[in-house]
């Protein structure tokens, strides 16, 4: 019922809020009122967007998500480091390869997020996705570290398993 909608809109309203306060850095009461201010009209805006449900269960999931975005945190910082190494040192060898990956997903929102996480990493882009595989054909800059880089994906997408079952 409508009433549905309307919890679901004020759960989102209060979750924006919460996400300006983290963006602005911090809890006082005018940063709450700008918060809602911008939220509520945001939130009625895209009301009917929202799931059907708000399942308290899984906030349980959140730890799950701050640790991937750590464990991809530090990919991120040691890729962009090996790359900038390769761009500024022109003796270093370059041996492209590309590889496929067998995946244990099957959400299509986590496998998403898993094709960009290994496309937003320097060094690897994300050239296919065979869905009847259910593998990711996969493009390594440098192709003697491509077990490294499965390792990666794989602790990438084991959080993911247990964020979407």
């Amino acid at each position: 019922g409508d009433g549905g909608v309307m919890k679901r809109y004020l759960m989102h309203a209060l979750m924006l809020t919460t996400f300006w306060m983290f963006i602005v850095g911090s809890i006082s009461f005018p940063s709450i009122i700008q918060g809602l201010a911008l939220a509520v009209p945001i939130s009625y805006v895209f009301r009917n967007l929202f799931p059907g449900t708000f399942d308290v269960s899984n906030l349980k999931k959140a730890p799950y998500l701050f640790k991937y975005f750590g464990v991809f945190m530090k990919a991120l910082v040691i890729s962009n480091l090996e790359v900038a190494y390769r761009i500024l040192s022109p003796s270093t060898e370059v041996k492209p390869q590309i590889m496929d990956y067998k995946l244990s997903l099957d959400h299509p929102t986590a496998v998403a997020i898993l094709a960009d996480s290994i496309t937003l990493t320097p060094g690897t882009l994300v050239l296919d996705y065979v869905e009847d595989e259910s593998e990711l054909v996969v493009h390594c800059l440098n192709g003697e570290s491509t077990e490294e880089t499965r390792k990666d994906i794989r602790a990438w997408e084991d959080i993911l398993m247990k964020v979407f079952n």
